[in-house]
């Protein structure tokens, strides 16, 4: 099991599907349970997600989702209010800024500024002294990428200035092991165990920030015993021999063996490459968003300290 008690802020990302949210929310959960605050931040989400695991509707501002667990989603807008704020102290300045169409126009079209103002906020967050840990849902892989560049992109677009300032004191925190790691989600297949490996290369490349694990999620549990393969392979053996349900049987019976191959090649290839310690693999559960998450919050428990 993967010791996720360990560091304060952890990034979560993988691509499109890979259950995401759910292993977010189940790690609340399980920290919650050890008595531990916790903070799960959405990054500019359209539709957020923490609404169908908790109810309620989503802000900026992070609202209790449940004893111990608090969520908010980072807007742009929202978090370049923060931002601004943070560099000026006088609030009517601060309106002014923020009204201007120039400084607008050039915050969301200047390369990366756009991401270093939500990265921003996610790093004011992890000094706060509310929350023990801070679990940050990311986009898809592809965007995660994009959104831990800008630092650099920022670092090389400004000599100086507040936002340069800014880059490099988010990268400092961020590339800290002590204090964060970043998190993948995973789904047997060639294609997802390819994407994960590639994204994961990109950010090991960047430094930003450590690697800290993956979770290959909904890994098929169900193995077949010696008997049935010895059975599944006599009557694959002479498939036009059988009855229509008896064939109907072995078929599914190959299409499991098949996915479980699958898996424990995509789980093979995972262990070599994060490592046996930072590799977990999650069944598939059937139910609701909130008894997925109950659920993994059980599994995820039992590697924490």
């Amino acid at each position: 099991m993967i010791d996720l008690s360990l560091r304060r802020l952890y990034f979560v990302t993988g691509k499109g599907g890979t259950g995401k949210t759910a292993v977010c929310v189940g790690l609340a959960r399980a920290l919650a349970r050890r008595g531990r605050r916790v903070l799960i931040l959405e990054v500019d989400a359209p539709r957020p997600n923490l609404p169908s695991y908790f109810g309620g509707e989503s802000s900026y501002e992070p609202r209790v989702l449940a004893p111990r667990i608090e969520g908010a989603n980072i807007d742009f807008f929202s978090a370049l209010r923060s931002y601004v704020e943070s560099v000026v102290p006088v609030k009517s300045i601060v309106r002014l800024i923020l009204r201007n169409k120039v400084v607008r126009i050039f915050l969301t079209a200047t390369p990366g500024a756009r991401e270093l103002v939500i990265l921003s906020r996610i790093w004011e967050h992890s000094f706060d002294p509310r929350w023990d840990h801070i679990l940050v849902d990311l986009p898809a892989s592809g965007h995660a990428v994009a959104l831990f560049r800008c630092p650099f992109l920022a670092q090389q677009t400004f000599d100086r200035g507040p936002l340069r300032e800014r880059a490099q004191e988010i990268a400092e925190r961020f590339t800290d092991p002590q204090v964060s790691a970043l998190l993948f989600c995973a789904l047997p297949g060639e294609m997802p165990i390819n994407e994960t490996l590639e994204t994961r290369e990109q950010i090991v490349r960047m430094g930003l920030p450590p690697v800290g694990g993956v979770f290959l999620n909904r890994y098929p549990d169900e193995q077949l015993t010696a008997g049935d393969e010895e059975l599944l392979s006599v009557l694959a053996s002479r498939p036009d021999e059988l009855p229509g349900r008896v064939r109907e049987v072995m078929e599914a019976g190959l299409e499991m063996r098949r996915e479980q191959v699958i898996a424990d090649q995509g789980l093979a290839r995972l262990r070599e490459i994060f490592g046996s310690d930072s590799t977990q693999s999650l069944p598939i559960l059937p139910g609701t968003h909130v008894q997925v998450s109950d659920a993994l919050s059980l599994m995820l428990s039992g590697g924490m300290q």
